[in-house]
């Protein structure tokens, strides 16, 4: 009898509660709060920086041309920018009525550029960043349909290269358009050439213009023509590399020991390239094994360092590039950053990122870029949000609406101001951009510029 009531009481006893911390938020908690003195601190540094003296040293920059910035790692030019706005968020310039998608915003001079899709047409469109007001717009048709709760419009996000807009359609449609009236240059069907066949999503796969080549991840296994450099004039082709399928990602150059290179992640994993020729240095497969899972985290480089990441499941690896252009692994974790599809952020030394949803409904972390070493998690209601850098500090936009400033340390997240309620509508997938003073943010229903003027 003493065995069985033992048992009773050790088997069927109530198992731990979870920690708060670990659990998906719906609702707001303290850490969701700014706080007083990092505000006060903040302030007092913006006032000394408005200073003519100080102001003299500030780059003056109204130029985010492409995804993830002029650097493809998420950092803004240094800018003249207040980030501690109040409970109610920045104020509001304009915002737009936009139709489904999730690419980012481009922006160079006084034009921004996006795309989105109204009914069965997707549209690249210009507008006025002052006043919202439209441009031009260029209008193609699909028929793409996506078979679960995702949106059927465009994933890609444009890139703005001169005096031209270079575009990715949902279907591996592939556009060259003039930046001033959005006159067509030179398009071409990839999907139709090298008969790629529709996926689950729409196509995800960013371009990169390097040179007079604009290079892109077009994913034609079958044909052999994973990668592909088109001549940026005509749209010919140049050089043709691996046939891997496409990931969700943009390609990123990088110049590393007076070399260039270029780096893919495919579905399969990172590829190393040379530019000039399309000649892989190396592959390193990353990828999940789950059926609907993809690559859908850009590549990091800093220094002679190139951070993968895919989540969840693979987790990060950090590998360190050799003056021969090889490489070596310097860490790999599965938990410690294990983003889905969101914003790798360089502060210093660090990398800061949101984990997966898998990981109590996602937090945002800072990772020591050169061991893998957790310096600090921050459980909010963020959960897997966008974002990026400026002047050290970072903007965040919440999956689920909400727009946050953070100044990041070496041991914590200091909160310089959290929205009270959301101000974008639930999901935002899409990252930030930010030129000048003017914060563009995206969601699935409208495109809003909000003023970060001191």
């Amino acid at each position: 009898m003493f065995l069985i009531m033992l048992l009773v009481h050790v088997g069927c006893a109530r198992p731990p509660q979870p920690d708060p911390l670990e659990l998906p938020l719906s609702e707001p908690t303290s850490a969701d709060v700014a706080d007083q003195k990092t505000i006060r601190q903040y302030q007092t540094a913006i006032q000394k920086k408005s200073s003519p003296r100080a102001q003299s040293s500030i780059v003056a920059s109204n130029d985010w041309p492409q995804l993830y910035g002029p650097s493809r790692n998420s950092v803004a030019a240094t800018q003249a920018v207040n980030l501690a706005w109040g409970p109610g968020g920045p104020k509001q310039r304009w915002s737009l009525s936009i139709g489904t998608g999730y690419g980012s915003p481009v922006v160079a001079g006084n034009r921004l550029v996006f795309n989105h899709r109204i009914d069965d047409d997707e549209i690249v469109q210009c507008v006025d960043t002052e006043s919202g007001e439209t441009i031009w717009q260029y209008l193609y048709p699909t028929t793409f349909v996506c078979d679960i709760e995702y949106s059927d419009g465009p994933y890609s996000t444009p890139v703005i290269d001169g005096d031209r807009v270079f575009a990715v359609g949902g279907q591996g449609q592939f556009f060259c358009l003039s930046l001033d009236s959005g006159a067509i240059i030179w398009s071409r069907d990839l999907h139709e050439e090298y008969e790629v066949k529709d996926g689950i999503f729409p196509v995800g796969a960013s371009p990169m213009v390097i040179g007079d080549r604009v290079i892109f991840d077009v994913g034609a296994e079958d044909h052999g023509v994973g990668i592909l450099a088109m001549d940026r004039n005509d749209g010919a082709d140049i050089w043709q590399s691996g046939d891997a399928p496409a990931g969700y990602c943009a390609p990123v150059a990088a110049t590393i020991h007076d070399q260039s290179f270029v780096f893919v992640m495919t579905h399969l994993g990172l590829t190393s390239l040379d530019p000039e020729t399309g000649l892989a240095d190396w592959s390193v497969s990353h990828h999940s094994r789950a059926p609907m899972s993809f690559n859908a985290v850009t590549p990091l480089v800093s220094d002679n360092k190139v951070l993968i990441v895919t989540g969840p499941g693979p987790g990060a690896v950090c590998l360190q590039i050799n003056p021969d252009r090889t490489q070596h692994e310097l860490w790999r974790d599965r938990r410690v950053i294990d983003c889905q599809y969101n914003t790798l952020m360089p502060v210093g030394s660090d990398v800061i990122a949101f984990t997966s949803a898998g990981q109590g409904g996602a937090e945002l972390r800072s990772v020591d870029l050169a061991t893998g070493k957790l310096n600090w998690k921050y459980h909010s209601l963020l959960r897997r949000g966008q974002g990026l850098v400026v002047n050290g500090s970072l903007v965040l936009v919440g999956e689920r609406g909400h727009l946050a400033s953070v100044i990041p340390t070496a041991t914590e997240a200091n909160v310089l101001a959290f929205t009270a309620a959301p101000i974008m509508t639930e999901p935002c997938f899409a990252p930030p951009a930010l030129a000048g003073n003017h914060l563009f943010v995206r969601d699935g229903e409208r495109l809003t510029c909000f003023d970060l003027r001191n």
